[in-house]
């Protein structure tokens, strides 16, 4: 009697091989379909030289840093224009925002978003932009980041950011992993 076992082993080994072929083939087409846009993107971040512009109007009216308003956007490409700081050294808190988390708020920040009124600003070509930076495709607009932001802008609340201002949202406490958290809906 002879044993299989040589043939179990071989085909387990060439199952391992073809396995790990496709996972270097799929990283590979990952890397050359999906990674050159997040490579433009990063290759974009030094492109805010025109944001100075902005700056050169507080020149004109010392009184007060905040005098660069944000535009829907500052390119062609659909980026938002964005600030160097928040203005008078104080950011608005975007987690109160539904959909925003910690993580999410920190891109957003290192971005040059830190104002309710830069998001309430955004048109659809910036809407585009920022869902594919954030890569997540349609996030902006199934949770309504615009209105909110218009809404919280003006300084009223949301249900939402009444939660956050409470404490009731994991995200808004203290200390908070910036694990994204699953939406619920009302």
């Amino acid at each position: 009697m002879t044993s299989n076992l040589p043939h179990i082993i071989e085909v387990a080994l060439l199952l391992l091989i073809a396995f790990l072929i496709g996972c270097v083939i799929g990283y590979f087409l990952r890397c050359v379909l999906f990674k050159p846009k997040a490579t433009e993107v990063k290759n974009a971040k030094p492109a805010p030289a025109p944001a100075p512009a902005p700056a050169a109007t507080p020149a004109v009216a010392t009184t007060s840093k905040p005098e660069s308003k944000p535009a829907a956007a500052a390119s062609s490409d659909g980026r938002p224009e964005t600030l160097d700081k928040a203005r008078g050294g104080k950011k608005d808190n975007l987690k109160r925002i539904k959909g925003i988390g910690p993580k999410i708020e920190g891109i957003l920040n290192k971005l040059g978003i830190y104002h309710f009124d830069q998001i309430a600003s955004w048109d659809k070509k910036t809407i585009a932009w920022v869902d594919d930076y954030l890569s997540f495709k349609g996030r902006v607009e199934r949770e309504e980041w615009i209105s909110q932001a218009k809404l919280l802008a003006k300084g009223e609340e949301t249900n939402f950011s009444k939660r956050v201002d409470k404490g009731s949202v994991a995200s808004s406490k203290k200390g908070a992993v910036s694990k994204p958290s699953p939406t619920k809906k009302k």
